[in-house]
């Protein structure tokens, strides 16, 4: 029908009267849901109609023979969204791989507008498969890169690669593989974490403002010294990188300690120390951003600053720019910030505030929830330094210290349906002895135990409590104090460090499993990283040096499963809810 509609138009014009018409309703406007694309003889085209959303439009064409009789044809377009492209990623089986090792490898890749329609494997020595699942055999020993890259259905693509430590054999015992001096003893900082990239690096900040990139045999890869080059003043506190899946690392360099000091956020090329970007204008010189790692969302990188002007701030994963600020109603983010499957913000707020919330709107701007309608309202609980825990159902874990009228010191909170409105009653909340400073809780892969120190104790005390009801399954104390977030590994075994430098290793039964002293002196928390080892800072004092130290352990494969992912719980702290 349609070719003989395009036919009459040019062989039998249409009258001057229907001319006028149909013209007058192709240059509507108000059709902006249909498109003409007629051909005739005397007329030029017309300019194309923009479509600005998603959906499916009516098109119709009527034609007008030289007789006045018309004819008419409906064709319906659907107009898609730009396309989001797919996110890759992959496991593999058996997670402890040794020379000989046949390794299945699993996509995991999702397309959250249409579909995979192919994938790309390449393996350590060329070789490719286009298989869903594929399988490669190890020869050596060594770390190698198997990467992935996904096409979805509408020709987006989409790459992970990951680090795959291939061993001669297991060790037979908790192992100290290396330590590597990143800086000077006194550069050593309060809650001291490093991040350990897929892509088979690990990262550490320290006092004197410098960035330091190992690889997996402690060499140094390369260094980023912020305060020589742009002026970051680290001092005491200081904040934390987190890693990518692309194996980007962000890290916000705070200036605090100095009123010229700089405040600025960087995304670096994990594997060479380029910076890809630096934002020097979002926070003002002596902003306060410490005890935190940016928490890396699928759209942008979200940062929490401290004190009376704070604020939560977003970064454009890809250029840097500063795209979303909200100020909460009291301070700012004193620590630790987390980002929900909905898109909901939480953090921990200043001083009495407890924890606080930013709900985005369709456009992904943030609100801030007021303190009456937060987790703790009536100022009934100090967060401290602690770090917010989210697991698979959208359940929160928030510790802090009893305030004023408060009667708990730890909580869980459904936040499936979380507004700014809706009242946020405890699913259980409990109150333990000791109480919590600067520390947060992790979860067992299957979200039943949670696992936390009570870092106000001393000695500290690590407690594991059922998750459906907070009941404590049991308790261990440590010779020392502690303020480690715990590590938990596919063994279900707990990782932590005390201050005198010891390492602990409890059962998932709370026994100890191991206790071995490596530095002088530990301040933070472990790192599980993808292959296994197990990463931390701590003092040499006899060096007179900060060390990276390197810690293998039989049977430890990976960190455990997690629905969340910051210190120990993932090797890329990125702190946002999968």
């Amino acid at each position: 029908m349609i070719e003989k509609i395009i036919h009459t138009f040019l062989h039998n014009p249409m009258p001057e009267q229907a001319q006028q018409q149909f013209r007058a309703w192709c240059l509507n406007r108000e059709h902006a849901g249909e498109k003409t694309d007629a051909l005739w003889e005397e007329w030029e085209r017309l300019d194309p109609i923009v479509y600005d959303r998603p959906g499916d439009y009516t098109v119709t064409l009527t034609a007008w023979g030289a007789d006045g009789n018309r004819a008419s044809t409906t064709r319906t377009l659907t107009i898609l969204a730009d396309n989001l492209l797919p996110a890759a990623d992959f496991s593999y089986m058996p997670q402890m791989v040794s020379v000989g090792t046949t390794v299945t490898f699993t996509d995991r890749s999702t397309d959250s507008d249409g579909s995979i329609a192919s994938r790309e494997w390449l393996f350590p020595d060329g070789t490719i498969s286009t298989e869903i699942n594929a399988t490669y055999t190890f020869q050596q020993a060594g770390m190698f890169n198997v990467r992935l890259t996904v096409t979805d259905d509408r020709g987006g693509t989409s790459t992970a690669s990951k680090t795959i430590n291939v061993r001669s054999g297991d060790v037979g015992a908790f192992t100290l593989l290396w330590s590597t001096a990143v800086a000077s003893a006194d550069a050593l900082c309060t809650a001291s974490v490093v991040a350990a990239s897929d892509m088979g690096y690990i990262y550490a900040v320290s006092g004197d403002g410098k960035m330091v990139a190992l690889n997996t045999d402690g060499a140094k890869v390369w260094e980023y010294d912020a305060m020589a080059k742009d002026g970051v003043y680290l001092k005491s506190e200081i904040s934390y990188p987190s890693v990518d899946t692309d194996g980007t690392v962000y890290w916000v360099g705070h200036g605090y300690g100095g009123s010229s000091s700089a405040s600025v956020a960087y995304a670096f090329d994990g594997a060479t120390g380029s910076v890809l970007w630096k934002n020097t204008t979002a926070y003002a010189p002596a902003a306060r951003i410490a005890f935190s790692t940016p928490c890396i969302s699928p759209s942008m990188v979200i940062v929490g600053s401290r004190g009376t002007n704070g604020a939560i701030r977003g970064f454009e994963k890809s250029t840097g720019k500063n795209t979303a600020t909200a100020t909460p109603a009291n301070g700012g983010g004193t620590s630790g910030t987390i980002a929900l499957k909905s898109g909901v913000v939480i953090f921990t707020n200043t001083a009495e505030y407890g924890y606080g919330i930013m709900v985005p709107d369709a456009s992904f701007v943030w609100s801030p929830v007021p303190t009456s309608d937060t987790f703790a309202p009536g100022k009934i609980l100090s967060a401290g330094r602690c770090q917010p825990c989210v697991d698979a159902d959208n359940c929160v874990y928030l510790a802090g210290s009893v305030y004023g009228s408060g009667t708990w010191n730890l909580a869980s909170f459904d936040c499936t349906n979380l507004t700014a409105s809706s009242k946020k009653t405890p699913k259980w909340s409990v109150n333990l002895p000791g109480g919590f400073s600067q520390t947060g809780a992790s979860l067992s892969a299957d979200g039943s135990t949670l696992y936390i120190v009570a870092d106000k104790a001393d000695p500290s005390v690590v407690y594991a409590l059922n998750t459906a009801n907070g009941s404590t399954c049991w308790s261990y104390t440590l010779d020392a104090a502690s303020n480690s977030i715990p590590a938990v590994d596919n063994l279900g075994q707990i990782h932590l460090c005390t201050k005198t430098g010891d390492y602990v290793v409890l059962s998932a039964e709370g026994e100890l499993r191991y206790k071995e002293h490596l530095a002088d002196s530990v301040n933070g928390s472990p790192t599980i990283s993808e292959w296994g080892y197990s990463y931390f800072l701590g003092k040499d004092s006899a060096a007179g040096a900060l060390k990276v130290y390197c810690v293998a352990l039989p049977g430890v494969a990976s960190p455990a499963a997690s629905a969340w992912s910051q210190y120990g719980q993932n090797a890329r702290h990125s702190n946002c809810q999968k």
